[in-house]
């Protein structure tokens, strides 16, 4: 993953408050998106 894809995913991650929503950390966010297992999350 770039350095850039990092950031905006950061970016998406401090916007939208998803360690308070869902009590992830940014590491395991990354991982979900890696993975493509974040999007089942938002369902």
């Amino acid at each position: 993953m770039s350095d850039e894809q990092r950031v905006k995913l950061r970016t998406y991650f401090d916007y939208f408050n998803i360690e308070a929503r869902y009590g992830i950390t940014f590491e395991d966010f990354v991982s979900r998106v890696r993975r493509g297992t974040w999007e089942a999350w938002l369902a």
